[in-house]
């Protein structure tokens, strides 16, 4: 009987790790929208009105279009990089969410 409970204390112990891991808000509740991006360099910035717009749209759970969100920072994408759309209260508290800075005024485009 022992056996039982110690086994059942190490299932739901691992299930509440996994569980904090994925799930807790990281930081308070910020303006702006729910998402934000993790760049490839791991810097992180406000989203465009477009990447707005295609995060409110309804996908199929099947649809290959629909966006990649991350659960937590640290989380590679399947092509194992760190970029990526990421709720806003995932990322760490340490991390500043610049501005969104729109990438062809830095080529000067």
């Amino acid at each position: 009987m022992t056996l039982l409970y110690i086994t059942i204390g190490v299932i739901l112990t691992v299930g509440l790790i996994f569980y904090l891991r994925d799930f807790v808000p990281l930081r308070p509740k910020e303006p702006g929208f729910e998402y934000v991006y993790v760049n490839e360099d791991g810097t992180v910035s406000e989203l465009n009105d477009e990447d707005i717009e295609y995060l409110k749209t309804e996908y199929s759970p099947t649809d290959g279009a629909r966006p990649y969100i991350k659960s937590r920072y640290q989380e590679l994408t399947p092509d194992k990089k760190i970029s990526g759309f990421i709720l806003r209260n995932r990322v760490p508290k340490r991390m500043k969410i610049q501005p969104y800075k729109d990438p062809n005024e830095a080529n000067g485009a």
